[in-house]
């Protein structure tokens, strides 16, 4: 039996009935098995079929789900905070950034829904992301429920913190300015400086694109890869990563 052409063997009638690799082959024999009718031999050979062809379904699902990821995290942009806490900062409300981010999960294939659950003074947000080929996967995020001028209010203000949270979380999401600032254009917003082997990194990827340096800093919003903030590497990589893949 060869291992390029089969994946599973089952009994069959008395005989050896070879499952060949992928789910067509596999759907056929089992209407094979279908049309001959309930017998005992046809039920055990069915169940084992229907067994092998879930796996290999969850499997596609599986990776059209990762491929589809991929493309939506090339996708997303880095989003700056424009809602404003007085005398403390700004911060992107949870329908501003699905106003950005909605339409980028319908064009890859995605959804989201979320199931709250409260605990020892926490409220739970469990974000659910599903791709259209089947698989999805939870992102889960709590908040200690705090002081407001009612109990139901400071259960609204947790669970719309837990849910932005655990979306932002759920689709790595870069918010600029996403902190507790006094100064709108404080740098520390975007975190520290990077690490010289992420500067050594960054300059690599951008010669081995074939990357105008100039244009590719004008998008960190430095001079200098040296300036480039922890805030912004990640979506610079994924830039970098999607203009390779192109």
């Amino acid at each position: 039996m060869s291992e390029k052409s089969t994946d599973l063997a089952v009994a069959h009638e008395g005989q050896m009935a070879v499952v060949e690799r992928g789910p067509e082959p596999l759907l056929k024999l089992i209407q094979k098995v279908v049309d001959g009718g309930v017998t005992e031999a046809n039920v055990a050979a069915l169940d084992k079929l229907l067994a092998v062809y879930e796996r290999l379904d969850d499997k596609r699902a599986e990776r059209e789900f990762s491929s589809a990821f991929v493309a939506l995290q090339a996708d997303l942009p880095v989003i700056v905070a424009t809602s404003v806490i007085p005398n403390r900062g700004k911060y992107e409300r949870f329908e501003d950034v699905m106003r950005v981010v909605g339409p980028l999960l319908v064009k890859h294939g995605f959804s989201v829904s979320f199931a709250m659950e409260a605990k020892d003074g926490r409220v739970l947000q469990n974000c659910h992301l599903k791709h259209v080929g089947g698989h999805s996967q939870t992102n889960s995020f709590a908040v200690r429920v705090g002081k407001a001028d009612s109990e139901t209010q400071a259960d609204c203000k947790a669970a719309t913190t837990a849910k932005r949270n655990a979306l932002l979380n759920c689709l790595n999401i870069v918010i600029r300015q996403d902190a507790f600032q006094d100064e709108e254009n404080d740098a520390s917003l975007e975190g520290a400086p990077i690490t010289p082997d992420k500067v050594q990194y960054l300059k690599e990827q951008v010669a081995e694109t074939k990357s105008d340096s100039a244009k590719f800093l004008a998008l960190a919003g430095v001079e200098r890869f040296e300036d480039i903030r922890t805030g912004s590497y990640d979506v610079l990589v994924r830039a970098l990563a999607a203009k390779r893949r192109a």
